[in-house]
């Protein structure tokens, strides 16, 4: 019994799998247009992980592999496309059978995690191997396949800016992605375009994304990194690098690992958005998104509780209560 119940949500999760992954094929031919074939050897390498990682679990866990739910698939895909071109391929191995192993089944597969997968990947492969995974090339540099030790290796522009105060990089470019950084977050209008492909499937609620980039925007203003350019310059830098939109589709806005009531998916996006922006501006790593979201979905359940039943209702409640009151002493 308890291995059909299984079965059944597996089932159920495939098409929202499958959504999400036709959503970022356009991301990740981008990436291959502006990193060559080595950005579409990373994917396939993680794909291929990604299946043996699900199939090797399948047959612990005395479960028939089918292959209709592909959320091992898409988090793969998505801890790879927030990795530099250059990242050697036992980084993207490791990685993948993390975010798969550990980030999806130890939980308990299928909709069941309480952290996102790729987040969870991302950020262990960070803390091991920080001199690989935030040095990157030039867009069209194009590096060998099988040699990266020839490619220049620069820093995402953030850091640039953050070293030095200067960056010559156009908002059409950032907007675009033809600058160095990871291999699928930069370009945000591609991601824009992602978005609304999964809004109009119903796959993304739109109160996560706006309210985290909102609340983001909002840390950017008020809280301006210590840098010697307008508050408006670094704005741009704030919002069009570090992954901030990429992240908002693909690991702030998984219906798994967010809360459920609708105030409390808005207080979420806020909290991450905030939690974002500091480790981005005083953290060590300039991709914070993947330990901001880590941190934030260990209160998504309690956002449900309070914001489900708590907050609101017991406002609403009070707030009845003082009207009778009023309407009683006239």
């Amino acid at each position: 019994m308890k291995k059909n119940k299984e079965l059944n949500v597996i089932e159920q999760s495939g098409d929202t799998s499958t959504d999400f992954i036709i959503s970022i094929i356009p991301i990740c031919i981008m990436s291959i247009y502006l990193n060559g074939m080595r950005a579409l050897v990373l994917l396939l390498l993680a794909s291929f992980t990604a299946f043996m990682t699900e199939w090797i679990v399948f047959r612990m866990r005395s479960l028939r592999y089918t292959g209709k739910e592909k959320s091992a698939l898409l988090y793969a895909m998505v801890f790879t496309l927030m990795l530099p071109a250059t990242v050697p391929y036992f980084i993207v191995v490791i990685g993948v059978v993390i975010t798969v192993m550990l980030g999806k089944h130890v939980f308990g597969g299928a909709e069941n995690y309480p952290f996102n997968p790729a987040a969870l990947g991302f950020a262990v492969a960070t803390v091991s191997w920080p001199q690989y995974v935030f040095q990157y090339s030039q867009p069209f540099d194009y590096p060998s396949v099988f040699n990266t030790h020839v490619a220049a290796r620069i820093s995402a522009p953030i850091s640039t800016l953050a070293t030095s105060g200067v960056s010559n990089i156009s908002t059409i470019d950032l907007i675009l992605g033809n600058y160095a950084g990871p291999i699928g977050v930069t370009s945000c209008l591609v991601i824009l375009s992602s978005l609304l492909y999964l809004v109009v499937k119903k796959r993304v609620d739109l109160r996560l994304p706006i309210s985290f980039l909102a609340s983001c925007a909002i840390v950017s203003v008020l809280f301006p990194q210590d840098i010697d350019i307008s508050r408006l310059e670094l704005l741009k830098y704030d919002m069009f690098s570090g992954a901030i939109i990429f992240g908002s589709v693909f690991l702030v806005s998984n219906a798994t690992t967010a809360p459920k009531n609708k105030q409390a998916k808005i207080a979420y996006g806020i909290l991450c958005g905030f939690l974002t922006m500091m480790f981005k501006h005083y953290g060590a790593y300039e991709l914070g998104i993947c330990f901001a979201v880590l941190l934030t979905n260990a209160f998504s359940s309690v956002l449900d509780r309070k914001f489900g039943n708590g907050i609101f209702v017991n406002l609403k409640a009070k707030i009845s209560a003082r009207k009778k009151e009023g309407f009683g002493g006239v």
